[in-house]
């Protein structure tokens, strides 16, 4: 693989955390509401309804302090942005180095665009969900949309017939059989202790994406949850993503969270509309040029010439 800016995969990573729901924890001291795992081995009936019961009480999240320290090899980067998502397919991320603006990214129900701006070229990446599913679109990672969603625990799992469970001594893994947008074979695995969690403690401790062969292609480990006590809802707070082929490490703490915020839906139709950035050409992934252009013979020419 060539070789890929460090301020572009932080962007990578952070799309591939997702491989299903984030927990619901059982904590010490939060509402009764909250949904806790059964004390008995639970059946993946159960495991699949107890991650939906708390992707059901989210609707948006907004997080305004989104501190993320990223490492790759012996190059080290911080950034801090914003976040904001609101079911089904609304996302938006923006985030800073050193004060200045170095990442962009975000979809809506027609398309995902994205922007870094170490990336060579720094071009405003986007393609349509429509192209996204025809499998033709070249990506320089396998992106999905809906991990996004699924990583903080806004999307439900589908049905229970698409999943298996492995029990071990220590874990319960719940596993999907999936399909990379290229259309490659993927499993998606939901790791949760089998012991009870307390207070912030997570009780899913791990979110992996593998190949057909088990082989990792990106890890998230959840070492603390929060929980919005309106909703008993339970969002990550410190996540570290890894992407083994390329050495990647990314910690990753959401801070000042808001839950169900009325302001994302008044502002969606701003909040989630691809930029338009000073200087910075839009590049189709599905027809492979930059936007106002038409690509004929192999060439690229710009509409209306000749």
């Amino acid at each position: 693989m060539r070789h890929v800016p460090l301020g572009f995969c932080v962007g990578a990573v952070l799309l591939l955390a997702g491989c299903n729901n984030f927990p619901v924890t059982r904590a010490g001291g939060v509402p009764p509401q909250v949904s806790q795992v059964p004390a008995e081995t639970p059946s993946k009936e159960q495991l699949i309804a107890y991650l939906n019961e708390n992707a059901g009480r989210i609707q948006s999240v907004r997080c305004m302090e989104l501190d993320l320290d990223a490492r790759q090899g012996l190059q080290s980067v911080g950034l801090r942005g914003m976040m904001a998502c609101q079911k089904p397919r609304n996302f938006r991320m923006g985030a800073k180095v050193i004060g200045k603006d170095a990442v962009d990214m975000g979809s809506n129900d027609q398309e995902f665009w994205y922007w870094i701006s170490e990336a060579k070229p720094a071009y405003l990446f986007h393609c349509s969900y429509a192209d996204l599913s025809r499998g033709n679109v070249g990506m320089p990672f396998p992106f999905q949309p809906e991990w996004v969603m699924e990583a903080l625990g806004i999307k439900e799992c589908s049905s229970p017939e698409n999943y298996e469970l492995k029990v071990t001594p220590t874990t319960l893994e719940l596993v999907e059989q999936s399909r990379s947008p290229q259309g490659l074979p993927v499993r998606k695995v939901v790791v949760f202790n089998r012991a009870p969690a307390h207070g912030v403690q997570p009780q899913v401790t791990a979110h992996l994406l593998q190949d057909a062969g088990g082989k990792e292609i990106c890890a998230a480990y959840v070492s603390e949850v929060q929980i919005d006590r309106a909703t008993g809802a339970v969002l990550p707070h410190k996540v570290r993503l890894n992407w083994p082929s390329e050495k990647i490490e990314l910690k990753m703490k959401l801070d000042e969270v808001t839950f169900n915020d009325p302001s994302i839906v008044k502002g969606a139709e701003r909040l989630f509309a691809r930029p338009n950035l000073n200087n910075v050409p839009a590049y189709d992934l599905a027809s492979r040029t930059i936007d106002g252009q038409i690509r004929r013979a192999g060439a690229f020419l710009r509409a209306g010439s000749q």
